[in-house]
């Protein structure tokens, strides 16, 4: 209770700016919890995944490849189960569809980020704009008692001070998570796409008739048996 007394104490000193500058850091804390969850919630080992769905293509077991993507979390899978759906079409169909499913989902890694990447902008223009109140205020207090001694502007430069520095530190907060974000929408991003391609190639040598190499995935229990055997 004593902590919360005192930052309530704390924004009551900022003046109005800090209202603001509150409603920016909550609303980035939301943010930043929300994308931690979701990407938490991805697909972690996509070279196991494909290693699966290789043997089940290589076994001519298509439905068995789209069950293995259902079963798994996140968007990658779903990104390939989209391209296994298509499996029966050529290669050029089956890597635009996955190109369409890849810009799809590439809204939802960055949903949500441009709202941060805003906050960390405005935040020291609302802490500057509490800056100003507060020196027009230490102005006001000068105007009225006539002299300018410590006592009669440390009120107003005090808000100016506070302003300005939760301004800054929202800023900063917002800047590293916006800029940790796009690095793993960026690596996430590049995984999705090597991914697809390996998949678009598999399915082109399962239609084909062709033996999928085994540098395309690591085969269980040696090599890949050919497309269409039992």
């Amino acid at each position: 209770m004593e902590y919360f007394s005192g930052f309530l104490s704390f924004i009551q000193r900022g003046g109005p700016a800090m209202i603001g500058l509150l409603v920016c850091s909550i609303m980035a804390v939301a943010i930043v919890i929300e994308r931690l969850v979701f990407f938490a919630q991805q697909h972690g080992d996509s070279k196991e995944l494909l290693r699966q769905l290789g043997g089940k293509i290589a076994q001519d077991d298509i439905a068995g490849a789209i069950k293995v993507c259902r079963q798994n979390k996140g968007m990658l899978p779903k990104i390939l189960e989209f391209g296994l759906l298509r499996g029966n079409k050529n290669r050029a169909d089956i890597t635009d569809a996955l190109s369409i499913a890849l810009m799809e989902h590439l809204n939802t890694l960055e949903r949500n980020l441009g709202i941060i990447g805003t906050i960390a902008v405005i935040a020291p223009f609302v802490g500057l704009f509490g800056t100003v109140l507060g020196i027009i205020r230490a102005f006001d207090d000068i105007a009225l008692k006539g002299n300018s001694t410590p006592a009669v502007v440390a009120a107003g430069v005090s808000e100016a001070l506070i302003t300005t520095a939760a301004g800054l530190f929202v800023a900063v907060i917002a800047v590293i998570f916006f800029n940790y974000f796009r690095t793993r929408i960026k690596g996430y991003n590049q995984e999705m796409i090597v991914a697809a391609n390996q998949l678009a190639e598999m399915l082109h040598f399962h239609n084909v008739g062709e033996p999928i190499p085994t540098d395309l995935y690591k085969p269980v229990g040696g090599k890949p048996a050919p497309a269409g055997a039992p």
